[in-house]
């Protein structure tokens, strides 16, 4: 991570990797995502954890429960040395999923940011030069994601933020120039803090929108539960650098954190199987956002 880009980090609280997927990568990714059959509507199949949260939008994971070449992403290595410098050598894999969002859906509400004070280890500070981001998401872009078409939205400097974002500035019931569009072409990563304001725009591409999501925490914290580990998963394939980061935090069972993680978490595990959580529920775009709306969103008239 050279000065610029820690300079871009610490200033938006997030960076744009072009080219971190090569073309021969990529196709291979989406190859493998192309053969699960991902809009049928199933609670549960071959991928593990899908959920179909409305006919425009499904989210399907564990990610580290997934085969090859997708679950490569989880240690890239062009994307590992910025995670080390941000979260420490001894940073761990917290957790990930696929995105999937076809024309119609509608925005995700804009969430998180630096306040209030509920999870110091999730926050963002900087001490003599080095940052702790505590918690970070990679978003590996499996396609393209131009302005006019929607996708990834971020409040700039919202990680360092000493207030919280009003109610109607999070519902898109208001909003302006301070929520920035990130437009990206496929094989792009984009890095962010969690603690970030962020988002997504209505999407209103004629084709599918594909993003992997892949969580990471500093070696102490654990932010979903339960750790990912291999002992969990069918695959005795793990590399010795997977294996470092697929393990539990060495500081947990802290119970100190007013319920954040909880209330943080997007799938709960019942006997029934996964279902999504009230946390999911309140920001997940409702079915009733249609095509028009998108359209509407990214025009701007809404604002």
């Amino acid at each position: 991570m050279n000065e610029e880009e820690k300079y871009r980090f610490d200033l938006n609280g997030y960076l744009v990797l072009e080219d971190v997927l090569g073309a021969e990568e990529l196709a291979a990714v989406n190859s493998a995502l192309d053969g699960h059959g991902l809009w049928e509507g199933e609670n549960k199949h071959d991928f593990g954890l899908l959920k179909q949260y409305n006919p425009f939008i499904a989210n399907a994971g564990p990610l580290h429960e997934t085969e090859r070449p997708v679950r490569d992403l989880l240690a890239h290595p062009k994307v590992l040395p910025y995670l080390e410098e941000l979260l420490g050598a001894d940073l761990r894999y917290d957790e990930g999923q696929v995105l999937f969002a076809r024309k119609g859906a509608g925005a995700l509400v804009l969430h998180n940011g630096n306040t209030p004070w509920e999870y110091p280890p999730l926050s963002y500070q900087v001490r003599e030069g080095q940052i702790y981001a505590g918690h970070l998401i990679v978003a590996f872009c499996l396609t393209d994601a131009l302005a006019d078409q929607g996708g990834f939205a971020v409040v700039p400097g919202s990680h360092k933020s000493h207030f919280p974002m009003p109610d109607e500035y999070a519902a898109w019931e208001k909003t302006g120039d301070f929520v920035s569009r990130v437009p990206v072409k496929a094989g792009s990563v984009v890095l962010f803090a969690d603690t970030a304001t962020h988002g997504s725009w209505p999407w209103a591409a004629d084709f599918e929108r594909r993003v992997v999501f892949c969580r990471y925490t500093a070696g102490m914290v654990q932010h979903t539960s339960p750790a990912p580990v291999p002992e969990d998963t069918d695959f005795d394939d793990w590399t010795p650098v997977e294996r470092r980061l697929l393990r539990p935090p060495f500081a947990w069972h802290q119970e100190n954190d007013g319920g954040f993680k909880e209330r943080q978490r997007t799938s709960v595990r019942t006997e029934e199987g996964w279902v999504m959580s009230e946390y999911a529920q309140q920001i997940i775009p409702s079915a009733e956002d249609t095509a028009q709306d998108a359209a509407e969103d990214i025009a701007g008239e809404r604002g």
